[in-house]
Order: structure tokens, then sequence, then C-alpha cells
């Protein structure tokens, strides 16, 4: 079981464990004013009320957190557990992660920032500048090819070439004058190149018409020209070669038609060129740095030239690059980047083939590569200087914290007299002084508790000997009833019977609750000592219901209303008025006690004169005890008519709602 402590002073809320002797608690309220605080505990049906002043209720409170290892209470929630890790982590190590934190994290995102956007940078420069010289190198080559396209041209409508391919579809032999006159027509044909390495003119049937014969290919190869040929036409087709003299050269392929008016096809013609006409002249000077290449490469991905020379003839269609290249140049897009190389391809719509550049990403980011390296020396001495610094802070933090927790801990009354003497301005040293107040005005807490410890043993002791005094005046009063019984004055001897019982259960008992039955007998004794003062002039009718008889109620509740009643009822008044008395339940278990009176009454509270000071102040008491004990639940209510009376209902709420203000229910 709990009971609260609610302190103003402290504004904080802490629980305290009750000792397990009391079987209630109600809460614990402090009230400071003027330097003073007072205490208000209710341990079961025993009140007590603490007056302490500000030092002595600090050291109470010190002294209890620190017996019981009372924690204030956190706030819940995510923000509150993110809170209790940090503190749960040394503050060096705090120190250290922040200040990593300031100065690498920045250096890290600005550099890597600056590393993407500067290769972005140079790889778009880069691109666009090897966009530009493969355009060039495209033309360059186009203008070289068409020469020998020319050449083509001049051979495929000669009349020797011509009638040699008619002669050839109608059955008939070439005849040698026809040879001899190809031959005369090709060396006459003013084409100045030292790559042109053979001329063949093909028959559909297949049927070789003229060779110059320098060099030849295996005649399953030449049916695959043939068949691209077809698959080109009307295009030019540019195939690569591999002769039987080792040679790697390049066909340059057209199908002829017959210049009548038929335009039937009638063979075909065939320009050996060498492939060093791309090496040296084409392909010559343009290099992208170490391991780049320039690669020729037709529609169904057939290297015909490289600078890698490992790459010609081989096939080179199944690889991502040129899938890419084959999907995408159409869409206009010229530049592809795969994993570490940036391709730039150009697409040759005379040939039908891809001018292809390869670049490797090491040869873009070789000056990214030194900027990282200045980047990375840049934040090992940041990280340096954070460490340096973290270093200075941690010790211009932690120096004080450990004075401040080697004062903290201490073991004995002796050393409180040290103190930690830190005069620095900041948050540490201030809060370094104000320990060391708190160290001097516990010292003189002590000391004045060691002068409540010895006042302590002088009031228990002169408590002892003002236990007998009671029993010195019940057994006056014993006496003067039986010397008012002796001589024939029953009057008197009833008052002195009611003021015998009342005194012995104001004072003798102590329970703050008890039952209705005994509220009344109490109230009863006050009646018949009221009686002895004010003669006839009032009555009592009690009207209690039986169900109500254990019901508890605070003690002396009702006196102060009977009270009233007989010094108000009668105020004026020429007959005797009647007191009622009476108890019931209400449809919500709330027991309901009315004093009600057919006295004068009134039409506001009346002014409380000198004399009626006990009175007034014991209505307003009612009120604060009732409001005390059991909150809105419960309550005093008056109500009064001029000239017919005033009646004074007390409403206690049912079981359920006092157990939630620890207030006992019954006797059971």
């Amino acid at each position: 079981m709990y009971f609260l402590l609610f302190a103003f002073c402290c504004k904080s809320i802490y629980y305290l464990p009750l000792c397990p002797h009391y079987k209630t608690a109600a809460p614990v309220k402090t009230y400071r004013k003027f330097q003073t605080t007072c205490i208000i505990l209710t341990f079961g049906e025993h009140p007590c009320i603490l007056c302490l002043n500000k030092q002595t209720f600090l050291l109470l409170f010190y002294r209890i957190k620190e017996e019981l290892g009372l924690k204030r209470k956190t706030p819940s929630g995510q923000g509150g557990k993110v809170r209790s890790w940090i503190r749960n982590i040394k503050i060096q190590y705090r120190l250290l992660a922040v200040f990593l934190l300031i100065s690498l994290l920045p250096t890290v995102c600005i550099g890597t920032y600056a590393y993407h956007v500067y290769t972005r940078s140079i790889n778009n420069k880069i691109s666009e500048s090897v966009l530009q010289t493969m355009r060039s190198i495209n033309t360059n080559m186009t203008i070289e090819l068409e020469k020998y396209q020319d050449y083509c041209s001049t051979l495929s409508i000669a009349d020797a070439v011509q009638d040699s391919l008619q002669q050839t579809l109608n059955g008939q032999a070439v005849s040698r004058e026809m040879v001899l006159a190809i031959r005369e027509l090709a060396t006459a044909i003013p084409l100045q190149s030292t790559y042109l390495k053979n001329l063949r003119i093909v028959s559909l049937d297949g049927t070789t018409i003229y060779d110059r014969g320098y060099d030849d290919i295996p005649y399953e190869k030449s049916e695959q020209l043939v068949e691209t040929i077809d698959e080109a036409s009307p295009r030019d087709s540019l195939q690569y070669i591999y002769t039987y003299r080792s040679q790697n050269k390049l066909v340059l392929g057209r199908k002829l038609y017959s210049v009548d008016f038929s335009g039937e096809a009638v063979g075909y013609i065939m320009v050996y060129i060498n492939e060093q006409l791309f090496e040296e002249k084409i392909f010559a000077g343009v290099a992208f740095g170490p391991s780049s290449n320039i690669m020729l490469v037709n529609a169904h991905g057939d290297v015909l030239s490289s600078q890698d020379r490992s790459f010609l003839g081989q096939n080179i269609a199944d690889s991502r690059l040129f899938q890419e290249i084959r999907t995408s140049t159409t869409a206009g897009q010229s530049t592809f980047n795969l994993e570490h190389q940036i391709a730039v391809a150009v697409y040759n719509k005379d040939f039908d083939c891809y001018l292809i550049a390869n670049i490797p990403e090491s040869y873009i980011t070789e000056e990214t590569r030194s900027i990282n390296t200045v980047l990375f020396w840049i934040a090992a001495a940041l990280i340096f200087l954070s460490l340096l610094l973290t270093f200075v802070v941690y010790v211009s933090i932690v120096s004080p914290i450990r004075n401040i927790i080697s004062a903290c801990n201490i073991t004995s009354d002796e050393e409180l007299n040290v103190h930690i003497n830190d005069q620095n301005q900041d948050e540490l040293g201030f809060l370094a002084r104000t320990i060391d107040r708190m160290m001097d005005e516990i010292l003189l807490l002590m000391a004045r508790r060691r002068e409540d410890q010895i006042r302590r043993r002088e009031l228990e002791l002169k408590n002892l000997q003002y236990q007998i005094n009671p029993h010195f005046l019940f057994n006056t009063l014993n006496s003067l009833q039986w010397v008012a019984t002796i001589n024939d004055v029953p009057a008197v001897a009833e008052g002195l019977s009611s003021l015998s019982a009342l005194l012995r259960n104001t004072i003798m008992k102590t329970d703050e609750f008890i039952p209705l039955s005994e509220e009344v007998e109490n109230l009863s004794h006050y009646f018949a000592i009221q009686k002895i003062r004010y003669g006839n002039s009032f009555d009592v009718c009690w009207q209690l219901a039986e169900e109500t008889s254990t019901r508890l109620l605070p003690r002396f509740i009702l006196q102060p209303l009977a009270e009233n009643a007989v010094i108000h009822g009668t105020e004026n008044m020429s007959e005797a008025i009647v007191i009622t008395v009476s108890s019931s339940l209400d449809e919500n278990g709330c027991m309901i006690v009315e004093v009600r009176d057919n006295g004068c009454g009134f039409s506001s509270l009346p002014v409380r004169r000198e004399k009626d000071r006990f009175s007034g102040i014991g209505v307003n008491n009612v009120s604060e005890r009732l409001n005390i004990y059991y909150g809105t639940a419960g309550g005093l209510e008056i109500s009064s008519e001029k000239g017919k009376g005033t009646v004074c209902r007390i409403t206690i709420p049912p079981p359920e709602a006092r157990r939630q203000q620890n207030v006992p229910n019954s006797l059971d």
C-alpha cells in the first residue's frame, strides 16, 4: 500500500511505501506559506499534522528519498525511452560520438556529394567530347568508303561487265576478250589507294566472271558473303574476312542490276579492302586513355575493325553492350553507362554498322581519386582535431562532475564539512556551489535534528505524565455526579453523566470514523448538557433507519449542526422548538443525515457574532472535513426559511465511492 506525498515546493510526485500496521492511507498534502510547510497525514483512523520549517522539511524529504531509494517518475513513451537509453551511456562516449558526427559527417557528405557531382560532370563532358570525335570518325570513314563505292558504281554500269553477266545468265561462256576488257577498265579507273587488295565479279549462279587473284577465301565464306549482300541490297554491305594469306580484310559488296529497262539482278561485285585502312588512316591518332578501344561493328554483331586486335572477326551480338546499342541508338541515345566503362556509339546508316568507343571508368575517375585522397587526409585531420577538442571539453565537464560525485558519495557526517569550492561561472560551477550550500544547510539541519530529538524525549516524558490527568478528571466528574444524586438534583446529575461520557469519547477514543449509532449517542449526551442551559426550549426527535446504524461517518460531524440548531433555532422563540435528527439511504446508496429544526430560520446565512464563534467555525469545519474525506462525492447543504426553520443535510457517499478516497465503509 502507498500514500501520496505531494510537495508543492518541489513540484514533484513521489510514492512512499506505507507501514504495514496501518490499514489505510489518505493523501498526504503539504501547504507551503511564509517559509513554513504544513503536512497533513492520515494513517488509518489516526490524523497527524506536522508543521515544519523549510530546512526541516528539506532534510525530511531528502532523507526519505535516500532511505527508501525513491526515484522521480520519468515520462513514458518513446521519447522517455530514448532519453533513458542515452543517459545510460557515459558522457565521454557521448561527447566523442557527437564530435565525430559534427566533424566527420559533414566531410563525408560533402565529399561524397562533390565526388558524384564531379564524376557526373566529367562523364558528361567526356561523353560529349567522345561523341563529337566518333561523329568525325564516322564522317571520315564514310568519305573513304565512298571512294570504293564510286569505284564499284563505275564498274557495275560498264558495258563489259553488263555484257559478261548477261552472257552468263543466257548460259553462254564469258569470252577472254570480255575478261581482258574488264581488266583494262578496272585498271583505267582512277582510284589512288594501296588498300584495294582484290576485285571479284560473280554471276547470280556463283560463277566468277572476274577475279584479280591476289587473295581469296574459302568457297563457304564466299557463299556467306553473297547471302549477306542479298540481305543488304539495294544498300552496300560491309563484311569482315580472313584470307588465305592471313590478312584481315573488309569486303564492300553490292548486288548488280541490269542497266536496261528490265532492272533484273545480274550478279555481284565485291571489293576487298585491307583492314589497315581503319587502323592506319581512320582510327589513327584517336585514343581515349589507356585500355580504351574503338571498333566498327556491323548489324549482325561482327567486329569489322578494332583498335584492340583481339576483337577482330569476333561476334558480340549476345553482349549486353551491343544489345543496348541496337535497342537505343534508334531512339537517339548514344552514350551508355556499363559496369566499369562508358560506351559511345554512332550509327552509320549507309553501311548499317556502328562505330563504338569503349572508355574505362578508371580513366574518367583518375582525377576524382586524387580528390578523394585529399578529402581523406582532410577528414583524418578533422577527426584528430575532433578527438583533441573532445578530450579538452570532456576534461572540462567530467572533472567537476567527478568532484560533485565525490561530494555526494559521503559516508559519514564528518565528511559533510568537505566543500567542492568550484568558483567557475558555468552550470557545473553553479551546481557545485548549490551543493556546497546544501551541505551547509544539512549540517545546520542535523544540529537542529539532534536538538529536536532531545526535545522529543522530553515531550514523551511529559506525555506519560499527562496521561494521568484524564483519569483524575473523570473521577472528579463521577464524584460530582454522586453528590448531585445524593442531593436530589437529577438535572445536574444527568448533565454531569452526559458530560463525562462525552469527554470520555472525545479524549480517550481517537478513532476518526465511527458508526452512526455511536455518533447519535454522543449527540444525545450533547443535547442533555444543553438542556441544563436551555431547559425546555427545545425537544429532540430521532428518525433513524436501521440499515444506517453501522455506516461510518467522521467523528463529531453532527455536533456543530446540532449546536447551531439549538443556538440559532431557539433565538427569539416563545415556544419550544423540535430538533429532528433523521437518517436514510437514497437510490444511489448514499447515506443522508439531516438535522432539522422548526425554529426562527433565516433568509441568508447569519452574521457570526462573537458569542457564536465556536458554532460558526464548526459549520465551516464540517464542510471542509467532508470535502477532505469524500471530495465532491459528499458534502453539506444548508437551507433555511425565515420563520419556518433550518435544514442541514449531510451526504455520505456509498462504499464504492469511499474506497477511492481510502475511507472506511462500515464496522465490518
